[in-house]
């Protein structure tokens, strides 16, 4: 084999390698920064070292200078650390953490199959040299938002090390798998002896046929039962043949004349005629019962009622044979599977600590900015979880981080005036409950505002919950957001529904309390594996659907004397508590309203989510059981209410139903017999119309042009005078100005629209070069619903910005 091919074998697991030194790195750098100077100082400074050094080595053997460069340079300045010849200083600090995403960022620059030369690698080298010959150049600069995203945890790896077995076929190995995430590169293995690397293509591919070898074993177990059913039904046949043999025999003797009197058989002939069951086949002699001659004709029927009742007795004891060889073949299918099944499992499994990679590098670099003093603590990081469910939670564990790190945490001053300690705290907690896995996201900030919920809700014409803790989760609506502004951060009302989908695509549930001035929790409980799931089967409509049982909380009969209205919707007497409910096929759009009361006694799943509760009415509540999940693939993946299938013993499908978004939108529906299905499609919604105020031409052109090509109606003026003058001669729905412009700014724009009768409710979105907390301040002073900074001006932020208000 050729050097280059070669060296694109070993291009995989060179990154995945760096992956694991990234994360060595940030940890350690995060650790150095907090302590003092001495033994634990020096210690981190050499495993820094060892890191960088076996980095350096893995990028020569693939022949990746900018990286084996940039490593170098980062020994040459550890060296100088550790001599004391080079003060650990803030700036020093900033460069090496800038030089860990640059080298973060060249791997997932050659993962895109492009050169690392075009990476922010190759612009940080000249740095690295010359803080190497002990100078340390301007940090350079950079937006808060590429701070927060290199602080991100990093995308799925791809790979996953598996130990090699050595042990013998049929003996289980011992210890837990190891995981390159789990430990620092370069002495991780040392331990655990060899390993293999195993791609995760790999493994998903193993667990999906792991998933079908249960449905097959499920189909194995139906065979029993249906073995069993027949062997049963034989039972009761050749009784009843019996019954009915006897009869036939009585029959025929009585139409025969009696011929010898003399006793039918001696001796040994005797013997074995008492040795006969009673019936047919004790006339093998051709006399009947009582001794009388039997005809050509009669002794035809005997032999052939004595072959049928023989041809039964051998039937049951095929059928049993049968039955025990099937049970015998399901047990020892079970077992290997279950030992196979286990295995995949493991081999999967990896503990949460992965999935927080990079949060506590994100707290750091947003204390740096913002000044806010903030402690983050990972606590049940050992355990473990699926690893597709942990690459999934990574994004919401990043937005709930940020959401308390921008919104929740107070600054030092107002936390020592709330009589709390100057630095915040923010836990993030995992721990097993019931065979699945709650995790916590937990701040000591300022809570959320009930009333600024209700308020936003009110000004965006949403429904206002007099509940509390109904109101609270509007949060997770699409665009909602209770934020004065857009920062780099967060605000964006883009956050919250993301994680509730993400959540519910793992087929589990998200709660949240706050209490005032004290702070907020965030809790989603979610199953420890992806592939099955414990779930109640119910059949209505004629369909068979399966709700997961996280969220069934018991199922009872519902007669029809207990169906009530109030105000039009059909709710059930359930002791002294009144229950909405509806028919579960209905709720699904399947079959059109029927009158529960003339439906006769059916089941009532009660089933609960987000601190609601609802019955579902169904024909039939079926059982309790472990099911596979099978994916509904890209087309129906946004099928509403439905997060998967299942293959029925039978082979009939049966839907997942996603209960949350069930529950939702059937309290949604109107109350009333004549209410649309929930699968009609709405009016298509009038255009909204924008106003667009810049006095910049191609500035103005650029942001008509992306407003119009989101479907907006956009009219443009070229200063705040044009603009006041457009808005008191046509209705808009929406302003976004800029401040800088000639006769009348931004700033007395938004301002002159506040005070204004007609238009004092008109959402303002301000775009502005102007970056300073004052500008910010200002601006949100005078009335101005968001700010947006030009500097970092992206597309999707200004739409989805102007969607969280439309």
């Amino acid at each position: 084999m050729d050097r280059e091919k070669l060296i694109q074998r070993l291009m995989v697991t060179f990154l995945d390698e760096l992956e694991g030194h990234v994360q060595a790195m940030n940890r350690d750098l995060l650790a150095l920064e907090k302590v003092e100077p001495g033994g634990a100082q020096e210690e981190r400074l050499r495993a820094l070292f060892r890191t960088a050094h076996t980095l350096k080595s893995a990028a020569r053997a693939v022949s990746l200078q900018p990286i084996e460069q940039a490593s170098h340079q980062l020994e040459e300045i550890l060296t100088a650390a550790r001599e004391g010849r080079r003060p650990l200083s803030a700036p020093l600090f900033a460069l090496l953490f800038e030089s860990v995403d640059a080298v973060q960022d060249a791997g997932q620059t050659l993962r895109a199959g492009k050169n690392p030369g075009e990476s922010a690698l190759a612009r940080i080298l000249p740095r690295l040299e010359a803080a190497a010959r002990g100078e340390i150049p301007p940090p350079a600069v950079s937006t808060p938002t590429e701070s927060a995203d290199a602080a991100a945890p990093s995308a799925p790896r791809g790979h996953v090390a598996a130990p090699a077995p050595s042990h013998a076929p049929n003996e289980r190995p011992r210890g837990p798998v190891a995981s390159p995430a789990a430990s620092p590169p370069g002495h991780a293995f040392a331990a655990s002896g060899s390993t293999v690397r195993i791609s995760a293509e790999k493994l998903d591919t193993l667990l999906a046929e792991c998933g079908e070898l249960r449905v097959a074993l499920q189909w194995s177990a139906s065979r029993s039962e249906s073995i069993e059913e027949i062997r049963a039904f034989v039972g009761r046949w050749t009784e009843e043949w019996l019954s009915v043999e006897k009869a036939l025999c009585r029959t025929l003797e009585s139409l025969l004349p009696p011929t010898d009197p003399s006793p039918r058989y001696s001796g040994e002939k005797a013997s074995r005629a008492q040795a006969q069951p009673e019936g047919l086949s004790q006339h093998a002699a051709g006399r009947g019962p009582n001794g009388h001659a039997l005809g050509p004709l009669p002794r035809r029927t005997w032999r052939a009622l004595r072959a049928q009742t023989e041809n039964l007795r051998r039937l049951q004891r095929e059928l049993e044979r049968l039955r025990t060889n099937a049970a015998n073949q399901f047990l020892a299918q079970y077992r290997a599977s279950a030992q196979i099944d286990e295995e995949v499992r493991r081999l999967r499994m990896l503990p949460f600590r992965s999935a927080c990679e990079g949060l506590d590098r994100m707290v750091r670099d947003f204390e740096k900015a913002q000044g806010k003093g903030v402690d983050i603590a990972i606590e049940g990081g050992e355990v473990e979880l699926d690893r597709s469910a942990l690459e999934a939670l990574k994004g919401p564990l990043v937005h709930l981080v940020r959401n308390a790190l921008d919104h929740g945490i107070e600054g030092p001053q107002a936390r020592r005036a709330a009589g709390k300690p100057p630095r915040g705290r923010i836990t993030v907690e995992a721990s097993l409950c019931r065979g699945q896995v709650q995790i916590a996201v937990a701040d000591d900030g300022q809570g959320l505002s009930t009333e600024a919920i209700r308020a936003r809700a009110a000004r965006q014409g949403l429904p206002v919950p007099e509940n509390d803790a109904q109101a609270i989760h509007l949060i997770f609506l699409p665009g909602f957001s209770t934020s004065p502004t857009v920062t780099e951060l967060s605000g964006r009302g883009v956050g919250l529904d993301v994680v509730q989908s993400a959540v519910e695509a793992l087929h589990g549930s998200l709660d949240v309390s706050t209490v005032p001035g004290q702070g907020t929790r965030f809790l989603f409980t979610v199953p420890l594996t992806l592939t099955t799931l414990r779930a109640l089967l119910v059949r209505d409509g004629g369909q068979v659907f399966a709700l997961p049982a996280l969220h069934v909380q018991k199922v009872e009969r519902l007669a029809p004397g207990q169906v009530q209205s109030v105000q039009g919707r059909p709710m059930a007497a359930l002791g002294a508590s009144l229950i909405p409910i509806a028919a579960l096929a209905e709720a699904l759009g399947l079959r059109s309203a029927a009158t529960l009361k003339a439906r006769g006694e059916a089941a009532l799943i009660l089933a609960s989510a987000e601190n609601q509760l609802m019955g579902f009415v169904a024909d039939e509540a079926l059982e309790e059981q472990e099911i596979v999940v099978q994916s509904l693939g890209p087309r129906l993946r946004h099928v509403r209410s439905v997060s998967g299938a299942t293959s029925l013993p039978n082979g009939r499908i049966a839907l997942i139903l996603n209960v949350p978004d069930l529950l939702r939108h059937t309290l949604q529906l109107p109350p009333g017999p004549g209410r649309a299905g929930p699968f009609q499609p709405p009016p298509p919604p009038a255009r909204k119309r924008l106003l667009l105020v810049e006095d910049s031409l191609t500035t103005r052109a650029l942001e008509k042009s992306i407003l119009e090509g989101a479907g907006y109606d956009v009219l443009v003026a070229s200063d705040g005078a044009e603009g006041w003058q457009v808005l008191q001669e046509k209705p808009v729905d929406l302003v976004i100005s800029d401040i800088e412009m000639p006769r009348m700014d931004g700033f007395e724009l938004t301002e002159a629209i506040r005070k204004s009768k007609s238009s004092g409710e008109l959402p303002v979105i301000l775009v502005s070069g102007r970056a300073s907390d004052e500008d910010r301040a200002r601006g949100i002073g005078v009335g101005a619903d968001a700010y947006i900074v030009k500097s970092a001006f992206d597309q999707t932020v200004l739409l989805e910005t102007i969607g969280q208000f439309l």
